[in-house]
């Protein structure tokens, strides 16, 4: 029984060493969205998701005010941590764009979802909590360009 548990302990620890780096960005850090952290104290957590498994989607960009914040094509997502406030998001499409008005509070954490919409358009809803967790954990993580109040 000894043996079982030392090989099963060696294995482990194996494959944590063999899985530590990837692209510049620890396991941990690449992993940060899935486990939905609580947002920083005195921050609200927005996560913006697209949902899109086709492999030769167009790019929809997503701005905050005139700030442009990140670009998500197929299963991916991005955090904000932003401070309490209202918040002007546009969703950009290849023709036209939807703007959608936020209002954030301290501890919260919303999802919203980013999808094209046809003419070119792109379209961002809320979704509830579950709904958002499961789109995060299939999904991949998008760095964006936010400096400002932003954990990621």
């Amino acid at each position: 029984m000894k043996k079982l548990l030392v090989a099963v302990a060696l294995a482990l620890s194996v494959t944590a060493c063999a899985s530590g780096q990837s692209g510049g960005k620890s396991e941990w850090t690449r992993a940060y969205g899935k486990t939905f952290y609580e947002p920083n104290a005195g921050m609200a957590a927005v996560y913006i998701i697209r949902d899109d498994p086709s492999q030769d989607t167009a790019p929809l960009s997503l701005t905050m005010g005139q700030q442009p914040v990140s670009s998500l094509s197929g299963l991916t997502w991005t955090r904000l941590d932003l401070v309490p406030s209202f918040y002007d998001f546009r969703a950009f499409g290849t023709e036209g764009s939807t703007e959608l008005i936020v209002t954030v509070n301290a501890g919260q954490s919303r999802f919203f979802l980013i999808q094209p919409k046809p003419q070119g358009n792109a379209d961002l809803q809320e979704i509830s909590q579950a709904e958002g967790r499961r789109l995060v954990r299939k999904g991949q993580v998008v760095w964006n360009s936010l400096a400002v109040g932003n954990s990621l």
